[in-house]
């Protein structure tokens, strides 16, 4: 009998120990829930760079300038597998295409390091001229990191028109912001939009490639071009319309700015 009591009393104490280590562990995971520093990344290491590291994006090693004027600068950013950026500096707005995606780590001066995925065709808004930043980049998977992306060098909204495609169902909207809409056009081969105007500078990226037929309203002759996944127009205000003239299906992003 006495054995019988001490395996009682045992057990008794056993069950309590798992009850507060199930309490424990559960505060524990709830408070990483709300951090960014649990899943065993070793954030609060990272490399805050001296002033001399800093540059602007443009001058990053990884960011290629391929068309400036005085409203966009448009580049093509290609990061090589477990590649990093430089620190650059983030001050326009930034509109952001992932043509081949891969998982990414960013760290920042103004905000926790994360880890995130880029996806192909998933844009990207980040309003650096409302808050800057300056951050890096690293390319964790294992294949390139290609992205097309523009800045929207002319501060401030109202320069241009209402940025509408209300008037053709080619363009689905996926970026509506103050200073710039962006849509995603899906056509079929022979498969055109119709013409629609466009009251803003504007840049088409390309997330598949194709021979892109297009001619402005009143005109006869199209113009052709033989675009490529990745490849990237900036585009001059005027009505337009676009025809996919290739045999495969055409997929691209067009961005106007408002």
């Amino acid at each position: 009998a006495r054995n019988d009591m001490f395996a009682m009393q045992k057990s008794d104490s056993v069950m309590r120990g798992v009850k507060r280590t199930t309490r424990a562990v559960s505060v524990f995971a709830g408070l990483c829930a709300l951090s960014p520093f649990c899943g065993g990344s070793a954030l609060a290491d990272t490399h805050k760079p001296s002033p001399s590291e800093i540059v602007e994006t443009a001058q990053d090693t990884y960011h290629h300038v391929i068309f400036e004027n005085e409203d966009i600068r448009l580049m093509r950013v290609v990061i090589p597998p477990h590649g990093k950026t430089r620190w650059h500096r983030q001050s326009l707005d930034y509109v952001n295409t992932p043509i081949v995606g891969t998982t990414i780590h960013k760290d920042s001066l103004s905000e926790p390091a994360r880890d995130g995925t880029m996806k192909p065709g998933e844009v990207r808004y980040l309003p650096y001229s409302q808050k800057s930043d300056v951050d890096q980049v690293i390319n964790t998977g294992d294949t390139v990191n290609a992205q097309v992306t523009f800045e929207i060098k002319r501060k401030g909204i109202g320069h241009f028109g209402p940025a509408e495609r209300a008037n053709t169902q080619a363009f689905r909207m996926i970026l509506d912001k103050p200073v710039v809409r962006g849509w995603h056009v899906h056509l079929e081969p022979g498969q055109g939009t119709g013409d629609y105007t466009q009251s803003g500078p504007g840049v088409r990226v390309f997330l598949t490639g194709g021979r892109l037929m297009t001619r402005e309203k009143g005109a006869v002759v199209f113009s052709e071009k033989h675009m490529s996944q990745g490849d990237a127009d900036v585009l001059a205000k005027g009505t337009f319309e676009v025809i996919n003239g290739g045999m495969e299906p055409m997929d691209y992003n067009e961005y106007e700015l408002r």
